[in-house]
């Protein structure tokens, strides 16, 4: 049984795109799934049986020349040798070319890479017959099939063989022709001798570029009343016979193996998975969550943060100064503290919602302490680490420091008018406020009575920013 959701865990912390945890997921359920093991012995047994069909290409192509050239005692007719030679060669280049043609029209490119590729490929998967190994050949055909990469790959294994087969042949000839005497003909009833001439010369212009003999038009005139016996004759017949065999067989078979390579190197350098495809859709939800639980990010300090003067404060310097910290969106800020009085006798310290806004005002403060602050929270909010260490920290560059739990109503037993717009006081978020604002030391400040640390009503707020505790 399979731990998808370890799985799926631990591809997300491998990964941060979609097309790596897939890899990562495939990697893992390859190797518990026994699909890794299987793809490494079908490679294996693929590089065996290349090895093996390359081996028997040359000796294949070895019997060839050997079947054609014939033992010397019969003449050989060069037309005949030729066509036998490279025949079927050609017939294979011209077929492989219409199908890689016609790849688009007939629904992907698999099955386009040769006759010789497809049967290493058949062979290759047929040695193998365990369960592991049943869907690696539709895989492959699934992941390579986009495109020309898979008819790139068998068409180079095809290729590579008939290149081996050729190059059998061609040290078949070569060997043949330097261990047995041959005579060299060419026989027709209805083509005139011109035709042959043509022929010979047509096909021999580009084994000629390369240094190899070719007959003239007396020689081949002459060899088609009688058997070439001359010695100049038979070197010219065996040049232009070998000569083509090498330029219309075995380097066309090289080049395309190398081109075919080469395209099929560069394919997989580019492959990428087809994410858009059904089944990585539905994959898509457990690898790429909207959202990850991802635990606590810093641990609980051994203690609260606790106010601390920073530096030291003289009586009369500085003014008054309010900051909001992380209200809500529904309480305007200053409006929310601000009287109908159009210039207040206090300064704006601003939002504090921000790493940089929390930045300036520990900078502002250090710079400039204020006589008075006032720290306006939403109390309906839940007081945290965080927002306690700031206030200790804001209040230790203070004279005096007062926090405004804003958002909720003053109850009537605390003598304070109740707005008609705020929602009654939560009294256990006021007693956790009271009791953090306790536990950083913001109560027991030498000029806060305790308990009196924190105000639930704006005009008493107020009232204490712009007069001091000489307002109570």
């Amino acid at each position: 049984m399979l731990d998808d959701a370890r799985v799926h865990a631990d591809a997300r912390a491998a990964a941060t795109d979609f097309e790596g945890r897939l890899l990562y997921r495939a990697q893992v359920l390859g190797a518990q799934q026994g699909w890794r093991e299987a793809i490494l012995r079908w490679q294996g047994r693929a590089r065996v049986v290349f090895a093996l069909a390359i081996l028997l290409a040359l000796v294949l192509g070895f019997g060839a020349a050997a079947g054609v050239l014939g033992d010397g005692a019969r003449p050989v007719n060069v037309v005949w040798t030729l066509g036998g030679l490279l025949g079927v060669h050609v017939l294979g280049v011209l077929l492989w070319a219409l199908g890689m043609a016609l790849q688009g029209r007939m629904g992907g490119g698999f099955h386009h890479g040769g006759v010789l590729g497809r049967a290493w490929l058949a062979l290759t998967t047929w040695f193998d017959r365990s369960k592991a190994a049943a869907d690696l050949p539709a895989a492959l055909g699934g992941l390579l099939g986009r495109g020309r990469l898979a008819a790139w790959g068998i068409g180079a294994v095809n290729h590579a063989l008939w290149f081996a087969a050729l190059l059998g042949a061609m040290l078949g000839v070569l060997a043949l022709l330097a261990t047995r005497r041959y005579g060299f003909v060419w026989e027709t009833t209805i083509l005139p001798a011109d035709a042959f001439v043509a022929f010979g010369a047509a096909l021999g212009a580009l084994p000629a570029m390369l240094g190899f003999p070719v007959p003239d038009a007396a020689t081949v005139a002459a060899s088609g009343d009688a058997p070439m016996i001359g010695e100049a004759g038979r070197r010219a017949w065996a040049g232009w016979l070998l000569g083509a065999l090498v330029v219309y067989g075995v380097l066309p078979r090289l080049l395309l193996a190398l081109l075919c390579a080469a395209l099929w190197r560069r394919g997989v350098r580019g492959l990428a998975l087809e994410l858009s495809r059904p089944g990585y859709a539905r994959l898509r939800p457990l690898l790429m969550p909207d959202s990850e639980r991802i635990g606590i990010s810093d641990p609980e300090p051994a203690a609260m943060p606790r106010l601390s003067r920073q530096v030291p404060v003289v009586r009369g310097e500085g003014g008054a100064v309010a900051v909001a910290l992380e209200l809500g969106d529904d309480l305007p800020w200053p409006q929310s503290l601000s009287a109908s009085a159009p210039q207040p006798a206090w300064e704006d310290g601003g939002r504090l919602d921000g790493r940089e806004q929390r930045r300036a005002a520990r900078e502002l403060f250090a710079a400039h302490p204020p006589r008075r602050l006032l720290v306006a929270v939403d109390a309906r909010q839940t007081p945290d680490r965080g927002s306690l260490g700031l206030i200790a920290e804001l209040a230790g560059h203070a004279q005096a420091t007062r926090v405004w739990l804003a958002g909720i109503a003053a109850p009537e037993d605390e003598g304070a008018s109740r707005d008609a717009d705020a929602a009654p006081a939560p009294s256990g978020r006021v007693r956790q406020w009271r009791e953090g604002l306790a536990g950083i030391g913001l109560a027991a400040d030498a000029h806060t009575r305790a308990g009196d640390a924190a105000f639930l009503d704006a005009a008493a707020a107020r009232a204490w920013l712009e007069h001091g505790d000489e307002a109570r």
